[in-house]
């Protein structure tokens, strides 16, 4: 029987009506207001930079691209003019797939005119606006029924088509095909088009019933719909973007710096001279200037090549939100009378203090409504993870400026839903990823799909790092260079000793860059030297408590005059076995011992480590809390027992320090904390830098490694440390930097022949270990990754096998990690009982669990929590359910409810959480003492 025809008005996209009656949004509106939400971001939101480069790739000039690129987003959900979707005819083709297959002909057809490959990506990429691409053969198999029979419901389609081309005024002459990185960058703003085009908030539902949709006034429609996607773009500060200027000295943008440091002079220099995308590793110790030197690249590409912000990538939340004061007072002083949309983006961004200063009353959070109508999704979980897209965390990416943690833009290389959101967020951007020596081999194999995907999208890469081995500078040029379409890897550059180039040896500190098959590096003489004393503190074990009483007496004939020591261990257990012994061995006043580590409740360790800055940082300083800001303030004696959280995440400065012993690029981290800032009143014995390395035990030759440190490093990489730390009085750094690098991470793995015959046994051993691990987490980095930029396969083929973002409770294998550590959980530690927690003891303070929370709430929850990562303890509390309020809020997803019964202690499984306010949280397995 043959389709009757009914007006395109009265086809639903928004609202579901159950009968002719119910208020409802028409598809012809809904596909009006994503198109106009496209053409005004292409208009005030793309940079002239990618305009001019998708524009260029697709054969068009800008206006023309961006009406082409209106008309695609419009069109995504074209495939909602079908039986399957307007019926709810469940078990047929998703709207998005019938999408993907009305456009791979219809494109083809006039007036639009695309050749069948460029219709074919661009059908995949609309198709896709869900967050995954459509399979081929999905596309080829959507039945007749689902599609709709005859001619009615193509012909519906087509006026849906040419209702965009005229609204839109597209002209004639069709696009070029897009290649991967123009299909991914289009796929992204398709995706935040639609997810803004469907916020009820902005475009409310056109037609009361049937028949006010029917009559409705298209063009007036149109009207008002562009007044909506103007308002919207404008409330989540998108139109924040600095009046364009001429590009700023380096002396007019940091009129502090009276004589630039030479790492800031070379990189000064050679931003002037970069006119395209380009790579940047700036390798040198800390103090050495390398953050102004990024921000001056950054900033030079914004004012003179069209480009539009930056993002910071740093390893931690603590080196983010240190970044963050630094990123926003530069910002502030670079465009003083404008608003700048600055974004700090980790897992606790909504509780810094800082953060919170900056933002704006009233911001509000973008909640999509409807977003996914797919059959087999699950609407809830996919409203709350594309409402999460429009919090401040995962906002980020898309604003100007965003400051935040490497995890962020490591998942623009993971397949991943959405995915293409990021990439779309990134293009053109300046990206500096910060203290790329702290990556492992999992994180790093990443990073350089990360490379090679930034590169395709025209941005600029900036990698600054204390030293990287070789072997990992020479991989990241490489995969940059693919990136940019290098049909072959760039020669290495040889280091000092093997030859020079741009006339100088390319020493440590230098300067290595690439730009359109330029290969250049440059050695750069150091703005200071340090000579740091190394003694071995022999105490036997790590874990020997009577080495950590006698270490407490050590410390205290060290400190007698005065000073400020800090003591980094490997393990969290450790550190908290350190400091009891220090505070109880008697030698040291309360107000003078410390404790600092990751298993502090969010808001004990946010005012630790306000006050660690606030003892340690630099003189003349100024530290942001909740209560406005405080100045540093130094004791005159005091010991800090923390982990590796202060090996890059905050700018410290000791007289002493002692160290367990780890791996020997983060002894150089470490030791960076030791005299880091010049003053001129360190404590008499204090006067030159000293470290002391907890020594491990040893046997015939070689070190007993302690099982907690061997746990948390490679051991291989630990043996090979202490064999080029044994005999060494003292490390001068920048000189011995480099050579101690390449001892311990030189890929030959030749033990050496003056070991004992047990220590190169050993050797072996570990080094077929270390090998192994190196390969298990680069073959678990590529099974993750996005297929490269220079991919030939179909579009789809591209994300292939998306896994799940912050998904603790599902298998590793299905998780789209950034880093290959053990499962872990966050939990919120509350009192009361499950049915009824509080904030209080008393309970009267009740916390939501059954209802949403607000924002307001969900921040004090949050403020309340601390990441488990004890293996068998994260099994325990991965079983148990999410509170169902919490569910449906993007914040708290995936946190776990724990209740301290008796107002300190709550029991899980087999293991014993316990919460100490002088130690934090504490895990031990049940009736033993053996800590996690």
């Amino acid at each position: 029987m043959a389709e009757k025809t009914v007006p395109v008005l009265s086809l639903w996209a928004k609202g579901a009506p159950a009968d002719r009656d119910a208020p409802f949004h028409p598809l012809p509106c809904h596909l009006i207001d994503v198109a106009s939400v496209a053409w005004s971001m292409w208009e005030t939101v793309v940079p002239s930079a990618v305009r001019r480069w998708f524009a260029g790739g697709l054969g068009l000039d800008e206006s023309v691209a961006g009406r082409w690129v209106g008309l695609w987003a419009g069109l995504h959900d074209v495939g909602k003019a079908s039986p399957a979707f307007q019926r709810r005819m469940k078990g047929e083709a998703p709207h998005g797939t019938i999408s993907a297959c009305v456009l791979r002909d219809l494109l083809t057809e006039p007036p639009f005119g695309m050749a069948t490959d460029a219709a074919e990506v661009i059908a995949t990429v609309v198709g896709g606006h869900h967050g995954v691409f459509p399979r081929s053969g999905a596309v080829e198999n959507v039945s007749p029924r689902a599609m709709g029979h005859g001619a009615v419901w193509a012909a519906m389609r087509r006026e849906l088509a040419l209702t965009l081309v005229r609204v839109l005024d597209v002209p004639p002459g069709a696009p070029r095909r897009p290649d991967n990185a123009m299909a991914m960058w289009l796929a992204g703003l398709v995706s935040v088009a639609d997810w803004i085009g469907s916020d009820e908030g902005y475009f409310a539902f056109a037609a009361t019933d049937r028949a006010v949709a029917i009559a409705l006034d298209v063009d007036d429609y149109v009207r008002r719909s562009a007044a909506a996607a103007a308002r919207a773009l404008d409330n989540l500060g998108w139109s924040a973007w600095p009046t364009a200027t001429a590009p700023r000295t380096f002396a007019e943008l940091f009129p502090k710096i009276d004589r630039p440091y030479p790492v800031q002079t070379e990189v000064r220099d050679l931003a002037d001279r970069l006119d395209g995308p380009a790579l940047v590793i700036v390798e040198a110790p800390m103090g050495e200037g390398k953050t102004e030197a990024a921000m001056y690249l950054a900033d030079r590409g914004n004012a003179a090549l069209g480009r539009r912000g930056h993002y910071f990538a740093l390893p931690t939340q603590a080196t983010s939100n240190q970044m963050f004061g630094r990123v926003r007072a530069f910002l502030g002083e670079r465009y003083p009378a404008e608003l700048v949309n600055l974004l700090l983006l980790h897992g606790q961004a909504a509780l810094s203090a800082e953060f919170a200063v900056l933002r704006q009353e009233g911001a509000r959070l973008l909640r999509p409504e409807r977003v996914d109508e797919d059959p087999g999704v699950d609407v809830e979980r996919a409203g709350v993870m594309a409402g999460e897209w429009f919090t401040h965390r995962k906002r980020g990416v898309l604003a100007p400026f965003g400051v935040g943690t490497i995890d962020q833009v490591l998942l623009a290389a993971l397949q991943t839903r959405h995915v293409f959101v990021r990439l779309f967020g990134l293009a053109q951007k300046t990206v500096i990823v910060d203290e790329a020596h702290a990556y492992d081999a999992y994180m790093s194999t990443l990073l350089e799909r990360l490379l090679a995907w930034l590169a395709a999208l025209d941005c600029t890469v900036v990698v600054l790092s204390a030293t990287l081995p070789r072997g990992r500078r020479e991989a990241l040029v490489r995969a940059f260079a693919e990136g940019r379409g290098e049909p072959s890897p760039p020669a290495p550059l040889p280091t000092a000793g093997e030859g020079s180039t741009n006339g100088a040896a390319v020493a440590y500190p230098r300067v290595t860059w690439w730009s359109e098959g330029e290969r250049g590096g440059v050695g750069i003489p150091a703005a200071g030297r340090k000579r740091v004393v190394i003694e071995q503190f022999r105490g036997g074990e790590v874990a020997d408590e009577e080495a950590d009483r006698r270490l407490g007496e050590r410390l205290a004939a060290a400190l007698a005059g005065g000073g400020c020591a800090a003591v980094i261990c490997n393990t969290v257990a450790r550190a908290q076995r350190v400091y009891r012994a220090l505070r109880d061995g008697g030698h040291f006043a309360p107000e003078e011992i410390d404790l600092l580590h990751a298993r502090f409740l969010y808001e004990e360790r946010e005012a630790r480590e306000q006050r660690a800055l606030i003892r340690f940082g630099k003189p003349g300083g100024r530290v942001a809390t909740a209560d406005g800001e405080v100045e540093v303030a130094r004791p005159e004696r005091a010991v800090l027992v923390a982990t590796q959280v202060i090996e890059q995440s905050l700018d410290l400065d000791f007289d002493l320090m002692v160290t367990d012993l780890a791996p020997v690029d983060l002894v150089l981290q470490r030791v960076g904390r030791l005299h880091r800032h010049a003053r001129p009143d360190r404590p008499r014995g204090l006067t030159e830098p000293v470290v002391w390395v907890r020594w491990p035990g040893e046997r015939d030759g070689a070190p007993t490694l302690d099982p907690g440190d061997a746990a948390v490093y490679e051991p291989h990489v630990l043996l090979r440390s202490w064999w080029v730390l044994r005999d060494r009085m003292a490390i001068v750094i920048p000189d011995d930097v480099e050579a101690l690098i390449e001892a311990v991470y030189d890929e030959s793995g030749a033990s050496p022949d003056d070991g004992s015959q047990r220590f190169r046994r050993e050797w072996e051993d570990t080094l077929e270990g270390h090998r192994a691990a190196v390969a298990e987490e680069r073959d678990e980095a590529e099974k993750r990754w996005l297929k490269a930029p220079t991919f030939s396969g179909a579009t789809w083929r591209l994300i292939g096998e998306p896994r799940e973002e912050d998904a603790p409770d599902f298998h590793k294998e299905f998780q789209a990690l950034t880093r290959l550590a053990e499962r872990s959980v966050e939990i919120v530690c509350l009192y009361g009982t499950r049915e009824r927690p509080t904030f209080d003891r008393s309970g009267l303070d009740r916390a939501t669990v059954r209802g949403m929370p607000s924002l307001e709430q969900a921040k004090r929850l949050l403020r309340r929590s601390v990441r488990v990562t004890a293996r068998g303890a994260v099994a325990a509390l991965l079983d148990g359910e999410v509170p169902a309020g919490w569910r449906k809020s993007a914040l708290l997803r995936n946190h776990r409810l724990v209740v301290l019964e008796d107002g300190a202690t709550a029991f899980v499984g087999t293991y014993r959480l316990r919460l100490d306010r002088d130690t934090g949280l504490e895990i031990e397995r049940r009736g033993t003492e053996e800590r996690e």
